[in-house]
């Protein structure tokens, strides 16, 4: 079909129906069926599966109102979920007549950009509401596929194009060139005198004026946030004038703005692509990342004097700890990261400084994000955890490639293998779930502006690894096991 095709060949009456059916799913108009249908429930009961049901109830409608893929077309699995299907046949199952599936619509919605293009899918959509009746009908058949076939299809593409034009996952910036094609199409004689048009018209020229679809929805927390801890120094800001608290809220505060702008196609794409160069929102919380652990590294190797180390050391894992409280797990995560580090770990004059209580600190922070067993540790503590929360981005990426790394894009006969997009959706919304609620701490410009030059000195061009590791080795030479003893017992006084 010609991305410029809006209209049916033969102009089949478009039928007049109210803006609430249109805009929402009417379940008196899509759950009837015939008379033998509701038979076949009242013999199953109420607690039969849903998907057992809606099969039997699909098999006894007359032929010309159930679907019109083939068997061959889509594949169901036996809880009723889409296993694959070719393109047109999801197309349809989106904008079923029958029972809707709202985990499969925000599936497809989510996912789409991975089996077709946005152009095409608009494409079937105009197709499938301008559905054509079978010629063979007689005029009673004809009245009933009108009323529980075409009605309900119509109603369920403008419901999507609703969702595509609204919802935050469907359209990026540079997708913002549909709206004038929904728009011609929303302007047909046969749509436009449908209310549920001229009401999408109006959502579309507000995303066009609005450059970009509505951001996602971020929920206020409507309580006072703590009262700040303000560095009492009045001179330029250095780490151990920050109390560890404060340093960890302005740090979940900088590293929660990121996490909010990451999208579901960023995602996606992560997970498809070979390529190391991203430059999305993704990257840049990685990036982040990597600059807090060399932050650690270069704050504690900076200090000829191990005690100033140690000092260092204790500050980092006070404000890992803090972060852990707080749930700001990716800022954990890289502080732990940047102290574990081989040329800060190897500074045995230093650790042998840090008492018993921050090495339990650090302890529990490690043990957090414990990497056996697939991160079970992080996982189970995520799971207890409501919002707000900064996670650790780099398990679900790591899942995410998981998922597409296990499995084919495609199942023979040209099918979409839908069961990994969902499982990938299922990922993507639980990033999302994270990104509704942010924390509530007051901003401090002093502390923030601190942070942030103190990660400007590291860019991912810089590769600082050999120069740590010298000047760790510079820092505390190694020792034989006579002159670490001769050291040990002259810092205890006995010699």
């Amino acid at each position: 079909m010609s991305t410029n095709t809006l209209v049916p060949a033969n102009g089949t009456k478009v039928n007049a129906v109210s803006p609430d059916d249109l805009m929402f799913d009417s379940p008196t108009a899509t759950n009837r069926a015939p008379a033998n249908a509701l038979k076949i429930k009242k013999i199953f009961g109420d607690d039969a599966p849903k998907h057992l049901i809606n099969t039997l109830i699909s098999d006894s409608k007359p032929w010309y109102l159930r679907p019109n893929y083939s068997p061959t077309d889509i594949v169901i699995d036996p809880d009723g979920s889409v296993r694959a299907g070719t393109v047109p046949a999801l197309v349809e199952r989106l904008t079923a007549h029958e029972n809707g599936d709202p985990t499969f619509i925000k599936t497809f919605l989510m996912t789409y950009k991975s089996f077709t293009t946005l152009d095409d899918l608009f494409d079937l959509l105009v197709r499938r509401f301008f559905i054509q009746p079978p010629d063979e009908l007689e005029p009673r058949e004809l009245d009933e596929w009108k009323q529980f076939k075409q009605h309900i299809i119509q109603m369920r593409v403008l419901n999507t194009i609703k969702s595509m034009v609204q919802d935050d996952d469907v359209l990026e910036k540079e997708d913002m060139y549909i709206l004038e094609r929904m728009k011609d199409f929303l302007s047909h004689e046969s749509v436009i005198k449908l209310p549920a048009a001229k009401q999408l018209i109006t959502a579309i020229e507000r995303a066009q004026r609005g450059g970009d679809v509505k951001k996602m929805t971020i929920h206020t927390n409507m309580s006072n946030p703590p009262p700040s801890i303000i560095p009492k120094s009045s001179k330029k800001l250095k780490l151990l004038d920050i109390d560890a608290v404060e340093l960890a809220r302005q740090l979940t505060t900088i590293e929660s703005h990121l996490y909010q702008k990451i999208r579901p196609m960023e995602c996606l794409q992560r997970s498809r692509e070979q390529k190391t160069d991203h430059n999305d929102n993704i990257a840049r919380v990685i990036q982040t990342s990597n600059r807090i652990a060399n932050w650690v590294a270069d704050s504690v190797l900076v200090h000829e004097d191990s005690r100033k180390r140690a000092a260092v050391i204790k500050q980092f894992i006070s404000v890992a700890d803090r972060c852990r409280s707080i749930h700001n797990y990716s800022s954990m995560v890289a502080i732990v990261s940047g102290l574990n580090s081989p040329p800060i770990r190897r500074l045995k004059r230093s650790w042998e400084q840090v008492n018993a209580r921050y090495m339990a600190q650090l302890g529990s922070c490690e043990m957090t994000i414990d990497s056996n067993k697939n991160f079970n540790n992080y996982r189970s503590t995520l799971a207890k955890v409501s919002p707000p929360c900064v996670p650790f981005i780099g398990v679900f990426l790591t899942t995410l490639t998981f998922i597409q790394d296990g499995s084919k894009d495609t199942l023979p006969g040209a099918l979409v293998n839908f069961r990994k997009r969902q499982k990938a959706s299922e990922v993507i919304q639980d990033i999302q779930r994270w990104q509704t609620v942010p924390h509530n701490f007051n901003p401090l410009s002093t502390v923030i502006t601190y942070i942030e030059e103190s990660l400007g000195k590291f860019t991912e061009q810089l590769d600082i690894g050999d120069f740590f590791w010298n000047l760790s080795l510079e820092r505390e030479p190694r020792e034989r096991e006579d002159e670490k003893m001769a050291r040990l017992l002259q810092e205890s006084g006995f010699l």
